[in-house]
């Protein structure tokens, strides 16, 4: 029988290349089979939870094939240095160019499906229980004559400042549902809870000091019609009041009451400068005039920041005053932040079934056949010599 001193790197080189035809055959018909190709967004369509882990092969596994092309050159041609046949056969024992193979194979398959075992397919879905993180929020605005005032900024009034917090707070809503009830004299829902949150945008945007004929600041009937808008789903719940306080109606003792009973957190945020300004007879045009009492003094609207305070106490909320034309909601943001990372237990999510554990299981049975295939290499060189 000839005895080999190099590897036929052209032999080795084919079977590399027969291989990868085989194996990419394979997982094509597979990904296809799979619906993998398809932007279905169903639960039978397999998919990557880390596809950057499996694209990963595109580039690991020719720098792979390409380090053991190299070292085979690089072994043939240093054993070519060494001088002729006889030379080697005193020196070297025999190589095998079919168990060289053998060992690229297994550790080559290690490696790919090592690969994609971290890139976590997923197929199929499956229930389980478990916690999510939830809330819904009602925007409680306030629509009475005095929110026309330009107190804050000479060019923008109360509402203007309101609707553009709203949708700054909006923005920054991850997951909570939210809804939109106006007020003055008596309040109404305009927008009920919803996860739309351009649609919550739009309303806002259109709220109006004109929607309501029915004049002052019923900051309880607010309350109470906020407080009825809520679901009956588990979840955290808030109801943020954006007032000015002025012309108050009624006591807020029994709403107060209700809402801290219903667990529901109360938020005020009061919006105005406590020196106030006039409040003007047509909002869009304010040079023609402003608003008069009996005796023909004109109205001076001043923020009252004590009942805000009043309000989110007996409620056992909290309350935020701005006199700024872009107030500072973070501490707003951060107490509704806290209330929604309260855990509903018990919920029932349907959740996509991950299939790593398949590639894992392939890519260590490969392994393992690599090191016990290396350690019989040893062990019959060792018996040789």
């Amino acid at each position: 029988m000839e005895k080999n001193y190099s590897y036929k790197i052209n032999k080795i080189l084919s079977a590399m290349l027969i291989w990868e035809l085989i194996f990419w055959s394979l997982l094509l018909s597979f990904l296809f089979m799979m619906d993998f190709f398809s932007n279905s967004s169903s639960d039978n369509h397999l998919a990557f939870k880390n596809p950057e882990n499996f694209s990963a092969i595109y580039i690991i596994l020719p720098l792979f094939i390409g380090v053991n092309c190299w070292y085979l050159y690089w072994k043939n041609k240093k054993l070519a240095s060494l001088g002729k046949i006889n030379t080697l056969q005193t020196l070297l024992k025999p190589l095998n160019s079919g168990r060289y193979f053998i060992s690229y194979f297994l550790l080559r398959n290690a490696l790919v499906f090592l690969l994609i075992a971290a890139a976590q397919p997923v197929f199929g879905s499956k229930k389980v229980k478990g916690t999510r993180d939830s809330m819904e929020l009602v925007l409680a605005i306030d629509v009475s004559n005095s929110m026309n005032t330009r107190d804050i900024d000479s060019e923008t009034s109360r509402l203007e400042i309101v609707k553009r917090a709203m949708i700054q707070l909006i923005n920054n809503l991850h997951g909570e549902k939210i809804g939109v009830c106006v007020f003055a004299g008596s309040a109404y829902i305009q927008l009920p809870i919803t996860g739309d949150y351009e649609a919550a945008k739009m309303y806002v945007n259109e709220i109006e000091t004109s929607m309501l004929s029915n004049q002052g600041t019923d900051i309880a009937s607010a309350m109470l019609v906020s407080a009825e808008m809520f679901s009956k789903e588990k979840t955290s719940k808030a109801i943020l009041v954006v007032s000015d306080g002025e012309n108050h109606e009624g006591n807020v003792d029994e709403a107060a009451a209700k809402v801290k009973e219903s667990n529901i957190l109360l938020a005020v945020l009061g919006i105005g400068t406590k020196s106030g300004g006039f409040v003007p007879t047509d909002p869009l045009r304010p040079e023609l005039g402003y608003k008069v009492d009996a005796k023909g003094g004109r109205i001076i609207s001043k923020m009252n920041e004590n009942l805000m305070h009043q309000v989110a106490n007996k409620a056992g909320g909290f309350a935020v005053i701005s006199s700024s034309a872009y107030p500072d909601l973070s501490e707003l943001i951060k107490e509704l932040g806290n209330l929604k990372r309260t855990k509903i237990d018990g919920i029932e999510l349907n959740i996509k079934e991950n299939w790593y554990q398949t590639p894992l299981l392939f890519g260590i049975l490969f392994f393992i056949s690599y090191s016990l295939f290396r350690q019989g290499m040893n062990f019959g060189r060792n018996k040789l010599a």
